[in-house]
């Protein structure tokens, strides 16, 4: 190895001295490369900025600078308050890194307001600069980013007092604008009320009281319109956030001079008995009606006598909020006026007195006759008549002077009153004309409805029964018509309705409205014309007579189209010129030409008049974007001007020259547009629209521990998962997701608190293997999420100690957004362990010999720890007590020379460890040789000092015992809850032999043999064992049985003996009688009743039976017992012959 270092020593040196001038170009060309530094400062050193406003940092470069000779160009990251890029804090980051070094610069636009820290890093130029600081100050007010909400959260008052407004304001960005940034500056809002349906309700004393000490403006008014209402605030057209305003006003107290009278029918002559009626609107001050059954008093003065009229039928009724019905009937003519007042109070009701006329007349509305073309469809400013004839309730005409009838001509729409004109009707030759009619060439006699009288009476004095009504609607519509007779409606009180159409065209109030004096040629354009009547109204379905005519002299180019009726009195006309030119048109009805004609059209070419193409942007909800919405818009020349532009309806949008910068409301998302015109120099406008998406970003961290706790090889927490992790998020009724990962464990969720989940919640958890790692994936809804995050647990590798990191990510549709929890895992001291083979063959003839050796052990030879596998510190610290005791002999090994104060040896005579005393280092070695040798080192001196270890004895057999004390350094042991630790002492034991035992094949078999002898001898006792219990038994049984047996055969003898001499015929027809009664009467007796039968039989009264003799024999053969002893008597012997003989005979 030292020769293969020495020769290529020598080549390199013999290469250098060839080629100097190379080697000399590669030091320059390093020293050339030499990374460069960068300073950073404000320009100007104005490190205040407005929001909205473009902040720039000078780059400076400092030392020579070749970007082509490195391989990344410069481009640094900038990170505002550790963001980096856009983001909330701010906008538009930029940079302009050109060949011009003194004119690098970083821009970005701050748009949140507050003291930020800027960090700009470039990994490939060692660039860390975190030495510049800004100060962000809000702009200026827009009202449509302001908030405006109620003082105090009061929105409920009484007509007549104040009513405060609390304006928030903010300036494009959502920053809060306050009196210290923006001084005492009066801002001008407008503030309006309207009711539900959109009509305008009053306010009074509308005051801007400017700022309060809350930092908010105020804003006073008194409210005077009761109901429920709506609040609008503006401010310079805008209206502002938090509008419409609702609120409620509830009605004053009552006040008698407001309260107003209303009649059903609109008269001062009323019928006599009939029923005045009338309708009492109670009032506060401001016009309100007041709820409640106040209690007015009524009084009827005739005018003449000036006395009190007594009313006996006066009734009061509610029939609305606020509202009472008062009636009473009139039973005398003559001019009254009516009082109404309130007593308590001393005042009238306005309107008071109220003069009436009581005449007598007998007009009855449903027998009376309204007729006549007047009713029918006219035309509008044609003159319409109809004729009224009052009629009793016996159908006789009712008699009424001029004054009591009316007529109500209204128009639908608009309420347009048409006035009308009455006239009595005169009577010539019996036939009823009209006054202003000349019927006087048929009869100049003329007789008066009334009795007759001169004819220069004044008619208003008179009394008639049938009228003329002549009127001239000049409105279009539908109209109601209803006729009064005094108090007393005609028809039953309904309305005659009718129609009445616009008449025919009038010229000079009609012509072109619109139409564009420039337009593009091979383009449809429009005109626009509107047809009127003479009294203005629109006149509809003429488009047929309408045209569109070209006066000048080239026509071959130039095309129109019919009219189009727009249904509202306008109508459609549609042209276009092929060529470039000057056309002159007009607009004609029926052939007659509407003013101005002709009007002249300027044709030119599509490159003339600007064109815009409408824009897509997209921005996160807490992000600002600016954009060139002219980019793909195109206009002739270079000077274009933003004519107006939109407010949108859930952003700002600020303009910089052509840039637009929108930024979205707080915690808004979804579709936002707006509107913009352009202007080119030949004062063309053209439209477009921005459509803008606003992203909700993905759910964002709100609570994050800082470091988690556990234990190694423990689920923690142990009982339910930690706390602190708590995400937010825009929509709390989207689908999100969360996945959570660690490097070095495994995440799940607790069972126990997943089991408290609500039903009607759908959240999905999947685990899916990435790598080495094991990702938990949750997904639903805000709430889900947080709830489920809750018992998120942690479980390490195994033996895994130190600190691992928990990433987590959330997810929405969007995007994605990853977080680093540390997480500390406390350690668990584990034992330690020793892998030595249970015994080791030594040599015969050796006396000092290596004990494990690679060829006389196959297994692996290690002393080990789990805790060292990710022991944090110099792993070199790790260190256990490590020894090692023979029970016979000695043993020898070199140890470092760094052991000698930890080591210690147990000579042969002694049986205490005793510290080393003598040694001697040889190349940072000494030797040792005990009985026993112990120190305390690292797991690789441990490991070392086993493979060199040697053994000297003259034993066969000896015990080599090996320990292992971690010394209880390395993790809590037993009891981790307070932090305890006890040491681990691992033991092994390995017998040294000097004979191979058996091997283990030969072994196993040996075991085999003896265990399956052992079954089989076991198998056969069994066996044995049941046959000699068997015949046990049998013989038990058959002693029992035999006994009874004996007793009842001596039993018969004896009876044989004594009764020889007895008629054989008498004792079998007693056998016979016993024995068969008995054995028919059960089959199921035993074998030991037949014998009974017969000694009992023998001796018994001679019984007559119906079975014979030979069956009495065969079941007597049958049930004999089997056991009766074979050496019979001969006395048995010849009773069976004589038996046998009589069953013969």
């Amino acid at each position: 190895m030292a020769n293969q270092f020495l020769l290529y020593t020598i080549f390199l040196v013999f290469f250098i001295s060839l080629f100097p001038p190379f080697t000399h170009q590669l030091s320059l060309s390093e020293d050339v490369a030499a990374v460069p530094s960068f300073a950073f400062s404000w320009v100007d050193n104005n490190d205040t900025f407005v929001a909205g406003a473009v902040a720039t940092i000078m780059v400076k470069v400092i030392g020579n600078f070749d970007p082509a000779k490195f391989k990344h160009s410069f481009n640094p990251n900038i990170s505002v308050n550790d963001k980096t890029g856009n983001s909330s804090y701010v906008s538009g980051v930029s940079s302009n890194f050109g060949w011009n070094f003194g004119d690098w610069r970083i821009s970005f636009v701050p748009i949140m307001t507050g003291l930020f820290n800027v960090l700009i890093t470039d990994d490939h130029f060692n660039v860390f600069d975190s030495s510049l600081h800004f100060q962000a100050n809000p702009g200026n007010i827009y009202p449509s980013a302001s908030v405006v909400s109620w003082k105090n959260g009061v929105s409920e008052f009484v007509a007549g007092t104040k009513a405060s407004v609390m304006v928030l304001p903010k300036d494009a960005f959502g920053n809060n604008i306050s009196s210290a940034s923006e001084g005492l500056n009066y801002y001008n809002f407008t503030l309006s009320i309207s009711t539900f349906n959109g009509s305008i309700a009053t306010m009074l004393n509308f005051t801007n009281k400017g700022w309060d000490i809350t930092g908010y403006l105020e804003i006073e008014f008194v409210v005077a319109a009761a109901g429920n209402l709506l609040l609008h605030v503006e401010g310079d057209n805008q209206t502002l956030r938090g509008c419409p305003l609702m609120f409620i006003v509830y009605p004053g107290s009552l006040d008698v001079t407001k309260c107003l009278l209303q009649w059903e029918i609109e008269t001062k002559y009323f019928q006599i008995v009939s029923l005045m009626e009338g309708f009492i609107h109670q009032r506060d001050q401001y016009g309100n009606l007041v709820p409640g059954a106040y209690e007015f008093d009524v009084e009827v003065i005739e005018n003449e006598t000036n006395l009190i009229i007594p009313v006996t039928d006066l009734q009061f009724r509610q029939v609305g909020l606020g509202i009472q019905l008062f009636s009473f009937s009139l039973t005398e003519p003559g001019d009254f006026k009516l009082m109404i007042y309130h007593k308590e109070m001393n005042n009238s009701i306005s309107t008071m007195p109220f003069h009436f006329t009581v005449y007598i007349g007998y007009c009855d509305g449903m027998n009376s006759i309204v007729n006549g073309s007047g009713l029918n469809d006219s035309v509008a400013g044609e003159a319409a008549r109809f004729s009224v004839f009052l009629k009793d309730a016996y159908l006789y005409p009712s008699l009424v002077e001029l004054e009591s009838l009316q007529v109500q001509i209204l128009n639908e729409f608009d309420s347009y009153h048409a006035p009308a004109t009455i006239h009595p009707m005169k009577m010539v030759n019996g036939t009823l004309c009209g006054m202003d009619l000349n019927c006087g060439a048929h009869n100049d006699v003329e007789l008066a409805v009334t009795p007759l009288a001169d004819t220069n009476l004044d008619p208003r004095n008179m009394k008639f029964s049938a009228f003329d009504v002549n009127y001239i609607p000049e409105r279009s519509g539908i109209y109601e018509i209803r006729v009064f007779c005094g108090n007393i409606p005609l028809n039953g009180g309904h309305p005659f309705k009718k129609a009445v159409s616009p008449g025919k065209v009038n010229i000079s109030l009609s012509g072109p409205v619109k139409f564009s004096p420039k337009v593009p040629k091979l383009t449809k354009n429009e005109i626009t014309v509107r047809l009127m009547d003479s009294y203005s109204n629109p006149v509809l379905l003429q488009q047929s007579k309408l045209n569109l005519e070209i006066g000048s002299v080239n026509r071959s180019g130039f095309s129109t189209w019919t009219f189009i009726d727009n249904k509202d009195g306008t109508y459609n006309g549609s042209y276009m010129a092929k060529d470039v030119g000057t056309y002159e048109l007009c607009a004609s009805f029926d052939g007659i030409r509407f003013l101005p004609c002709p009007f002249g059209v300027n044709v030119y070419t599509s490159e003339y008049f600007p064109r815009v193409q409408n824009d897509s942007v997209w921005v996160w909800e807490d992000d600002s974007i600016a954009f060139d919405a002219l980019e793909n818009d195109y206009f002739a020349g270079h000077n274009i001007t933003i004519f107006e532009f939109s407010k949108p309806g859930h952003g700002s949008t600020l303009q910089y020259r052509h840039l637009f910068r929108y930024t979205p409301f707080k915690g808004f998302y979804g579709k936002d547009s707006f509107s913009y015109t352009i202007c080119d120099v030949n004062r063309n406008i053209a439209s477009g629209v921005v459509d803008i998406s606003v992203l909700s970003i993905p759910p964002q961290f709100v609570s994050v521990p800082s470091q988690l706790l556990a234990t190694e090889d423990v689920i923690s927490p142990r009982f339910g998962g930690f706390s602190g992790l708590e995400i937010i998020y825009s929509d709390p009724t989207e689908n999100i997701s969360i996945t959570l990962s660690a490097e070095s464990g495994t995440v799940f969720l607790s069972p126990m608190l997943m089991q408290f989940w609500q039903p009607t919640w759908s959240i999905a958890t999947i685990s899916n293997e990435v790598g080495e790692t094991t990702e938990l994936t949750l997904t639903g809804s805000l709430g889900e999420i947080n709830f489920a995050i809750q018992s998120v647990q942690y479980f390490g590798n195994e033996n895994f100690y130190g600190t691992d990191t928990i990433q987590v990510s959330t997810m929405n549709k969007n995007g994605k957004n990853k977080l680093d929890i540390p997480i500390l895992v406390d350690p668990i001291n584990d034992p330690p362990f020793i892998n030595l083979p249970p015994f080791v063959i030594l040599d015969q003839g050796s006396e000092e010999e290596l004990i494990f050796t690679g060829e006389r052990d196959k297994s692996a030879v290690f002393v080990g720890d789990p805790d060292l596998l990710h022991y944090p510190g110099n792993k070199s610290r790790f260190l256990v007590m490590f020894s090692m005791e023979v029970s016979s002999g000695f043993l020898s090994t070199n140890l470092p020379a760094d052991l000698v104060s930890t080591t210690e040896l147990k000579l042969k005579t002694s049986y205490q460890w005793q510290p080393l005393q003598t040694f001697v280092t040889i190349s940072e070695h000494f030797m040792v040789k005990a009985k026993g040798i112990r120190f305390r080192g690292r797991l690789e001196d441990c490991n070392g000092v086993l493979e060199q270890l040697l053994y000297q004895g003259d034993k066969h057999h000896a015990i080599l015992t090996v320990t292992v004390n971690d010394m209880g350094n390395y993790g809590c042991y037993p009891d981790c809850t307070g932090m305890m630790s006890m040491p681990h002492i691992v033991e092994a034991s390995v017998s040294l032999m000097r004979e191979r035992p058996l091997s283990s094949l030969f072994a196993h078999a040996f075991g085999s043999a003896i265990i399956t002898e052992f079954i089989l001898v076991l198998a056969l006792g069994v066996i044995l064992l049941f046959f000699i219990c068997k015949c046990a038994f049998v013989l038990f049984n058959e002693k029992k049985r035999h006994a009874p047996q004996d007793f009842e055969l001596s039993k018969v003898q004896n009876s044989q003996e004594g009764t020889l001499t007895e008629d054989l015929s008498d004792k079998m027809t007693g056998f016979r009688g016993c024995c068969s009664n008995s054995f028919l009467s059960d089959l199921q007796l035993s074998k030991f009743h037949p014998r009974s039968c017969l000694q009992l039989g023998i001796g018994s009264s001679p019984k007559s039976t119906d079975i014979s003799t030979k069956s009495s024999s065969d079941q007597l053969e049958m049930i004999s017992p089997s056991g009766i002893n074979s050496a019979l008597s001969a006395k048995d012997k010849q009773l069976s012959a004589q038996l046998e003989e009589t069953e013969v005979y």
